[in-house]
C-alpha cells in the first residue's frame, strides 16, 4: 500500500476543507488506532487516526467504531487537554509524511492553550506526540528514550523536535529529475509505488505532464489486487488491473476499515484464544486423567473378592506373608498379594475399605468426567466462535470469560448492562436475524424471538442461532436460512451439513447450562453444503 507524502498532501487539502474541527470525544478502538469523535464543517463523524506499523493512515469515517471500555493512559492524557477544542490548522512539511496539527483548547482555569498533534505515519516509526506550546512533549503513544533513537527523543518533558529532514526535491517545482537514478531519493513525497508508476507512463508522456496530473487530482484509485489494495491520487496502470475512483476520504475508508478491523479483533481475540486453547488443554488431560482413575475404580469388585477369600483362610492372625494362594468362587487358584506387616485379617479389612473408597469414588469420577466433558464443550464452542468473530463478538466472548472465571476482571468499575448485537438480512419479506457467539444465541433464541418463528440450528456443530419471523417458510428461505446457520457453525468447511429448524416455542434452555446450549424437539432437518453467500446483505443491529 502507497501510503506517501503526496498522498498525504491531498488528505491534508481535504481536511482543511473542514477547518475548523472541534474534538467531542476521544476513545482508542486498538492499542494503535485513536478515534476523535469531531464536529467537522456542521458534520458529526469521526476521525480515524491508525499507528500500525503497516496500516497507518487518517481519514473521515462515518462508520461505526467499537472501542476499549478502559481507555489507555495515553488516550486519558488527550481527553485531559484536548477535549471540547478545536483543530484550526494543519501544515504538512516538505511532502513528508506527518501533520502538525494545531488544537486551540481551555484548560481547567478555562484559559486557553495551544497545543500541537504530531500525527507521523512512518510505517513502523508511526506515533502520535502532543505537544504544548514551549515545544515540551506532554505525552506520545509511543516513547522513545535516547538509548534507542540518540537524534530524537521522545518521551514526556523532553523537547519536541521534527523527524529528520529528507533534503529532497519539490516534485511540484520545475525540478527536472535524473531518470537514470531513483525517485524516491530525489523527490519529495515519493515512494517506489508512485514511481514505477511515473516511469511506466513515461513511455509515452512526459514528466510534467504527469505530475501536473498528480498536482490537479482530488480523488483516490484503488486497484484490487487479492484481498488488498494498491492505491494512489493517479490510476495505478502499471499494474495493468481495473482501478476504482474514490473521494479522498471514503476511499481511504474502503482501504482500511477492512484491515483495521482485523486488527482490532487480533488485538483483543489473540489473548482470548490464548485462553480458550490453554483451558481445552487443561480440560483433556484432566478428563484423561479421571478416565484412569475410573479405569482403577472399575476394579472394586475384586477387592470385595479379595477380601471375602481371605477370610475363609484358617489362620486369619497369621503375619509376615506376602502373598496367598486360595482357591477362588468358580474353582481355580487365585494369589492375593498381601502386606506382610498385617495378619490376613487386617490385609481383609485393607481389601474391604479399598472396595469402599472406590465404591463411593466411581460416582464422583463419573460425575467430575461429565462435568468436564460439558466444560470442554463450552471452551470449544467459543474456541469456534472466535474463529468468525467481529470486534464486537470478541468484546462479547471476553465478557462471558470473564463472568465465568476464565479470566479476570481486571475493572473495578461496575459494568453497565450491554446491548447485545444481532445480526441481520431480508429475503422476499422475510426479516432473518441470527447470533454469532453464546450471548448473542442465547439472547435471540429467549428474549429476542417470538414463538411463532422459525429457529435454525446446524446439528451436531458449535453454531450460531437463525431465527426467521414467521413459521410458513417456503423452500428457498429454508435453504438460505440452513446455509447461513451452517456457514457460522463449526460445519462451515464440511459437506451436508444437517440443519434442524423448528418452532421456537419448541425450543427449552438446559438447566444450569451455559448460555446457547439448549434441547428442541418436534423439528425437521435439511442436509445443505454451506458456502459464503455474497448476495445477502448482513448488517449488525
Amino acid at each position: 500500500m502507497a501510503l506517501d507524502g503526496i498522498v498525504l498532501n491531498k488528505v491534508k487539502k481535504d481536511l482543511d476543507k473542514y477547518l475548523p474541527i472541534r474534538i467531542n470525544r476521544i476513545a482508542e478502538s486498538s492499542k494503535t488506532e485513536i478515534i476523535f469523535n469531531v464536529h467537522a464543517n456542521g458534520v458529526r463523524t469521526n476521525l480515524v487516526m491508525s499507528f500500525h506499523s503497516n496500516y497507518n493512515h487518517l481519514c473521515l469515517s462515518d462508520r461505526k467504531y467499537a472501542t476499549f471500555n478502559d481507555p489507555s493512559t495515553f488516550v486519558m492524557v488527550l481527553r485531559k487537554y484536548l477535549i471540547n477544542g478545536f483543530i484550526y490548522q494543519i501544515d504538512q512539511i516538505n511532502y513528508d509524511r506527518f501533520f502538525l496539527m494545531h488544537v486551540r483548547a481551555r484548560d481547567e482555569l478555562y484559559d486557553e492553550k495551544e497545543y500541537i498533534l504530531s500525527i507521523e505515519l512512518m510505517g513502523k516509526y508511526a506515533n502520535l506526540v502532543l505537544v504544548d506550546e514551549n515545544s515540551k512533549i506532554i505525552d506520545a503513544l509511543k516513547k522513545i528514550p535516547p538509548y534507542e533513537n540518540t537524534r530524537r527523543t521522545i518521551l514526556p518533558g523532553a523537547r519536541f523536535t521534527l523527524p529528520d529532514d529528507q533534503h529532497k526535491n519539490d516534485p511540484f517545482s520545475s525540478y527536472q529529475p535524473d531518470m537514470d537514478t531513483s525517485l524516491v531519493a530525489q523527490l519529495q513525497g515519493f515512494s517506489k509505488t508512485l514511481e514505477k508508476e511515473v516511469r511506466y507512463r513515461m513511455k509515452d508522456r512526459t514528466y510534467p505532464e504527469i505530475i501536473k496530473e498528480i498536482e490537479g487530482s482530488d480523488s483516490l484509485y484503488l486497484t484490487k489486487i487479492n484481498d488488498s489494495y494498491e492505491y494512489h491520487i493517479i490510476p495505478l496502470t502499471h499494474l495493468e488491473l481495473p482501478y476504482e475512483q474514490w473521494p479522498i476520504q471514503q476511499g481511504f475508508d474502503e482501504v482500511y476499515y477492512r484491515n483495521d478491523e482485523t486488527e482490532r479483533i487480533r488485538n483483543i481475540s489473540d489473548d482470548l484464544f490464548k485462553v480458550v486453547k490453554r483451558q481445552i488443554r487443561h480440560y483433556d488431560n484432566k478428563i484423561a486423567k479421571l478416565n484412569d482413575s475410573l479405569e482403577d475404580a472399575l476394579h472394586l469388585e475384586n477387592d470385595k473378592e479379595n477380601g471375602d477369600l481371605l477370610y475363609q483362610y484358617e489362620n486369619l492372625d497369621q503375619k509376615g506373608l506376602k502373598e496367598l494362594e486360595i482357591c477362588g468362587y468358580e474353582g481355580q487358584t487365585k494369589t492375593i498379594p498381601l502386606d506382610p506387616k498385617l495378619s490376613v485379617k487386617a490385609n481383609a479389612n485393607k481389601y474391604y475399605n479399598a472396595y469402599q473408597k472406590k465404591r463411593k469414588g466411581k460416582v464422583y469420577i463419573e460425575e467430575q468426567i461429565a462435568i468436564a466433558q460439558e466444560e470442554l464443550t463450552y471452551l470449544k464452542a467459543l474456541n469456534e466462535q472466535l474463529s468468525i468473530a467481529d470486534y464486537t463478538d470478541a468484546l462479547d466472548i471476553k465478557d462471558e470469560l470473564t463472568r465465568y472465571g476464565y479470566l479476570k476482571n481486571r475493572s473495578n468499575k461496575k459494568q453497565n448492562k450491554k446491548k447485545i448485537s444481532l445480526y441481520r438480512f431480508t429475503v422476499d419479506g422475510y426479516t432473518v436475524t441470527f447470533g454469532k457467539n453464546n450471548l448473542q444465541n442465547s439472547y435471540l433464541t429467549f428474549e429476542y424471538a417470538k414463538n411463532d418463528y422459525t429457529w435454525f440450528h446446524a446439528k451436531g456443530f458449535h453454531g450460531c442461532h437463525l431465527v426467521v419471523d414467521s413459521n410458513q417458510l417456503n423452500e428457498k428461505i429454508i435453504r438460505i436460512c440452513a446455509n447461513v446457520a451452517a456457514y457460522y457453525s463449526q460445519g462451515r468447511y464440511s459437506s451436508s451439513v444437517p440443519v434442524d429448524y423448528c418452532e421456537i416455542r419448541n425450543v427449552k434452555k438446559i438447566k444450569d447450562a451455559r448460555p446457547g446450549f439448549v434441547s428442541y424437539r418436534n423439528h425437521k432437518t435439511i442436509y445443505i453444503d454451506p458456502y459464503d453467500d455474497k448476495d445477502l446483505t448482513i448488517t449488525a443491529i
